[in-house]
């Protein structure tokens, strides 16, 4: 009699949560002067937005002491608390004028450095006043308001240090979001950062006037909703 082999079961394909995850990466940085490129040059800010434009989805910022840094894609996740921001802030602004910008404008501050914000807006004055090349690449000067929200791969230090070079540079509000605390760092010209716990809603002072986020139920309740799924 002839014994038939049976078939090995076939194992099922592992789910995408079953696969192993990569680490988080985060971000590096380049010292450009050591490497003898002068940022310096009159050229710099747009050759910079160039190279920025052809490494996509990555973002390069450049800081005030010499340092390319480049970050990868935040994932969806770390977008959330940046487009909640955004959209109102946009609404806000068909209303009161000015110009509102996500992640994706150059902002370069008098100490050379460039920067990308999460969320910003410079007055309308300051938008007509844009020559033609750079309402294509970098805006000179800080932003009048500025948002930073805290991703999964940020430290809390630095993303507060690059806050307080905003507000060096000419910002005059800034708010410092941080979704898995449920903190946001409140900045205003000349004063000391303010630090609030878990509120409701942050507004835009006398700089937006009128302009209220809902953070607590836009930002802060969106990440909980996530950790929550991830248990």
């Amino acid at each position: 009699m002839t014994t038939v082999a049976k078939p090995e079961p076939v194992a099922a394909e592992p789910t995408a949560e079953q696969l192993p995850q990569p680490p988080l990466a985060g971000e590096l940085r380049i010292n450009l002067s050591a490497l003898g490129i002068d940022a310096g040059a009159p050229d710099f800010a747009e050759r910079f937005f160039e190279m920025a434009n052809d490494n996509e989805p990555y973002t390069f910022e450049y800081s005030g002491n010499g340092e390319l840094i480049v970050m990868p894609p935040a994932g969806w996740e770390s977008n959330i608390g940046e487009n909640e921001t955004n959209t109102d802030l946009a609404i806000w602004r068909r209303e009161n004028g000015g110009y509102a910008c996500s992640q994706n404008v150059q902002f370069q501050l008098p100490g050379g450095a460039i920067y990308i914000p999460d969320a910003a807006w410079i007055t309308q004055e300051r938008y007509d006043a844009l020559r033609t090349g750079e309402y294509a690449s970098t805006i000179p000067g800080a932003p009048d308001f500025v948002v930073e929200v805290r991703s999964r791969t940020d430290r809390v230090a630095a993303g507060l240090a690059k806050m307080q070079e905003w507000m060096d540079g000419g910002s005059r509000l800034g708010w410092y979001i941080d979704p898995y605390e449920r903190r946001v760092h409140v900045f205003r010209a000349g004063q000391d950062a303010e630090i609030l716990d878990d509120p409701e809603t942050l507004s835009g002072e006398d700089v937006l006037t009128g302009f209220v986020l809902e953070v607590r139920r836009l930002v802060f309740a969106r990440y909980a909703e996530l950790s929550d799924d991830g248990d």
